[in-house]
This record gives structure tokens, sequence and C-alpha cells, in this order.
């Protein structure tokens, strides 16, 4: 799939009006006359481009919407909307070629009010045809080992994707280009990204690559959220970074030849970083390499460098597995320990019908615990839609101890994870953890994932 997706919060700077407001993250628009919304700006591949503007409510009155380019003289697709008429105003126009400046822009026919919660931009982009070749005018330090890396296969492996973002591409040469054809190049003041986060929807990339950039960036852990965040699962996240013993060859800041560095890299302290920004079990390392390939050992530090001197990192994003590390503390059991009235397609999810209710569609796993007090995780997926009516509860033998009615207690549940503290008052009690389907019935399908344990002491 070649759908690239961009997410413009209403409230934040890629996205203009000399007559809206900006706070809490939306635009709230009232005027009568003129051009009410206008931006991002973007430079877009071709492809099929639809974009919507996700209003937070019914608004006031009638806009024109287009999809335009260069400074709005170039008007790709427009139409007419009643905002009155529901939440998403949504068009659709064709990119011919690669086009700078494109932007949505919305223009009042008489009163208008609206709110404007964010714009979205996908594209059905065409793929480019062009092959891998070492006279790409890529960045300078990833020129250096370019041709090494298209004979042994590394962008194949890790790069071959639809969808690739390479940070900060332009480097300091100018006239560079993305990585590989299909990248989207994201440097310094592209559209939307304002520091740690980018304007993309998650998991939007099969590969994002950044090379001699990261050492750069003040906030490096909320920028390694940010890309994980963007990385779609069984996606490579690549990362380059100058090494201290090769590049910098100098205990401490600031660096001899480049001041701007914000950090020196060996891979011991590479990896402390990726472990500190990204929860176990969520990633895998498949490529780690210090790359000295014609490095000249014979040169003084105070004489410069030469050949490569950097660190090479690939991880992928894997699907977190339900299960975590035993510590004595905690234990968890998926769903495929529990006993069920429902189709058991893996052992990972069982997936609820809310179709049948007042049933109890899950019980289980009958296990026995210490005399202490406890909190029982209950793990579910909505797949973004309303919290299903629920009853979940916690037995021992047939005595119910404690339960909840997700419908009626009135808390945010929308994370799917509903925390049940109990006590079991003596060693070797036998329990059962229990999902009941309510009065009220849907088409919905959540999946129930497992239930966690954890030891909460007395």
């Amino acid at each position: 799939m070649s759908v690239i997706q961009w997410r413009f919060p209403g409230g934040g700077e890629a996205l203009l009006s000399t007559v809206g407001e900006k706070a809490g993250g939306r635009m709230k628009v009232g005027a009568t006359s003129g051009c009410v919304l206008h931006g991002p700006y973007l430079e877009l591949p071709p492809g099929h481009c639809t974009a919507r503007v996700i209003l937070a409510g019914p608004g006031k009155g009638l806009v024109k919407m287009e999809i335009s380019a260069a400074k709005g003289t170039s008007v790709l697709a427009a139409d007419t909307f009643d905002t009155a008429g529901g939440r998403a105003l949504e068009l659709t126009a064709t990119i011919p070629d690669y086009t700078p400046d494109c932007e949505v822009r919305l223009f009042a026919k008489g009163r208008v009010d609206i709110e404007i919660l964010r714009v979205e931009i996908d594209l059905d982009r065409v793929m480019p045809t062009e092959a891998l070749h070492p006279d790409r005018p890529i960045g300078f330090e990833s020129k250096k080992s370019y041709a090494d890396k298209i004979k042994s296969g590394f962008f194949e492996k890790y790069m071959s994707g639809p969808n690739v973002m390479e940070i900060g591409y332009k480097g300091y040469l100018g006239a560079t280009v993305p990585i590989v054809p299909q990248a989207i190049g994201v440097d310094v003041g592209y559209p939307g990204y304002e520091g740690a986060t980018f304007p993309f929807a998650d998991e939007s990339f099969d590969a994002i690559y950044s090379s001699h950039c990261f050492e750069h960036i003040d906030d490096w852990l909320g920028v390694l959220r940010d890309w994980y965040r963007a990385l779609k699962v069984g996606g490579f996240l690549v990362i380059v970074v100058p090494h201290q013993l090769l590049f910098e060859r100098k205990r401490h800041l600031p660096s001899p030849i480049n001041p701007d560095h914000k950090r020196f890299y060996t891979p011991m302290t590479l990896l402390a970083e990726i472990e500190a920004a990204f929860e176990e079990n969520s990633y895998r390392i498949r490529h780690f390499v210090e790359n000295d390939a014609g490095f000249d050992y014979s040169i003084m530090p105070y004489q410069g460098t030469d050949g490569c001197y950097e660190i090479e990192l690939v991880i992928e994003k894997i699907v977190k597995p339900f299960w975590h590390p035993d510590d004595g503390s905690v234990r968890a059991y998926p769903a495929g320990d529990f006993r069920t009235s429902l189709p058991k397609t893996n052992p990972w999810e069982l997936t609820l019908d809310l179709t049948r209710k007042h049933e109890c569609q899950i019980f289980g796993p009958y296990i026995g615990l210490g005399a202490s007090d406890y909190i029982a995780e209950f793990h579910f997926d909505w797949e973004g839609g309303p919290v299903p009516d629920l009853i979940l509860d916690i037995g021992m033998f047939a005595e119910r101890l404690t339960m909840i009615e997700l419908k009626k207690d009135g808390r945010d549940f929308s994370s799917g994870i509903i925390e049940l503290p109990f006590t079991n008052p003596k060693n070797g009690e036998i329990f059962e953890f229990r999902t009941y389907i309510g009065g009220t019935t849907s088409e919905a399908k959540p999946k129930f994932k497992g239930v966690v344990v954890r030891y909460a002491g007395r």
C-alpha cells in the first residue's frame, strides 16, 4: 500500500488564517468573506489526493474548499460545502507531477462560524520506477557507503517498502535528494514538523532513515518515540550517527568538528537511548555495525578524519507480545489460556460477540494465588470504537469478589485496560476472571487480549 497520510492540527503552525483564533490545538473561525484557512504548503509527489477538513461539530454557513498549488494560482479541485451538514469536508484531486506548495483553502461564502480540529491529506501515490544507482545525489555521509549498501542488498532488505521517510536529507550540501526514490524527504522547516513530532498518521512508513542527523536533536527521547509511532509494525528504523572514537576522538563536548552536535555516541550509549525510549519486546535489532570502511587510523585526532566513522543501527518494530518477563510480581495470562464459547482462531485474542447479550463469554484460567493483595488488568482492543457494554468480574471458586460494569462506571476505558483490585484471603485459593456481555447489543467486534495479574502486597 503506497498511501501516505499527513495530519495537521487546526492549532498547529502549518495551518494559517487571518481571521481564525488558535487555542487548545484547534482553530476557531468566524468571518463573512475571504480566505479563512490555508496551508500546509507541501510538496506532493504524483498521485490521487484526498483532503479533509475535520470540524469539531456542525458549523454555520457555506464554504468553498480548494486543493491548490503555486500559492493558490493553480486550483486542482474545488467544491462548495454547507458546514452544518457534517464534521468532515472532503475533496479529491489528481497531483500530476511533483508539485510544490500544495495547500487546502477554505473561503467563506457569507457568514461562517466553524471550529477546525485538523486537516488530513491522504495521497495514494504513483510509485517511482527509478532504480538505485551509486551516483544518486544523496547526502555527503550516506554517499560514502551507498554503492556498498546497494551491492550488499541493505536497501533491498530494509528500505524497499513503498513508504520511506528520510529525516535531515538536505545536510550541508544542498541539491540533494532522499536516500531512495520512493522516500519523502523531511528537514528543518518541513510543514507541520514542530520540533519532536512529525505531521504523519500513526504507522505511516515502512522505513524511516536518519544519517548524521540524530546527534543534532535536543529532544532525542521525544523524537525517537515519534519515529516509532510513525513506523509500521514490521517496518525498519535506520539510524546512522558519528562514532565518538572515530569522528570526534574526544571525551567531552563540544565536538571539535561540528559544534552543533548535542551528544557523542558509542554503540553502548546509542543502545542505552534506544532502550530508554522504547518498551521492551516492542522492537528487535536487525543490523548493528561500527562502519570504519576506509578510515585511516594513522591520522592523528588534530589532523581531521578520513573514510567512514559511524555507527549503523537498524531496528524492526514488532507486535509487542502479551506476556511480560516474569519478575515474581506480575504474570500475564493471554486469551488462549481462557475458556470460552467463542471460536479460538489464535492464542493471543478472542473476538467478542456483542450480538449475544447477557452471556458469560470468557472465563478462567483458574489459577492458584498466595494470600495477598492483587490488581487484575483486563486487556481489550476496542479498535478505536466506543467502549462496549461489558461486565467484568473476579471469582474465587463460585464466590464473586468484585465486579465492574463499564457503561455504568463512567470512567475513560478507551485504552482498553481495566484494572480491578482484589484480595486473596489465604494461600492456595483458586481464581477466575470473567467477561459478560451486558444488555446492549452491537455489531462491533472488540477483542479480548487477556489478563495481567500484578502483586500489590499488603
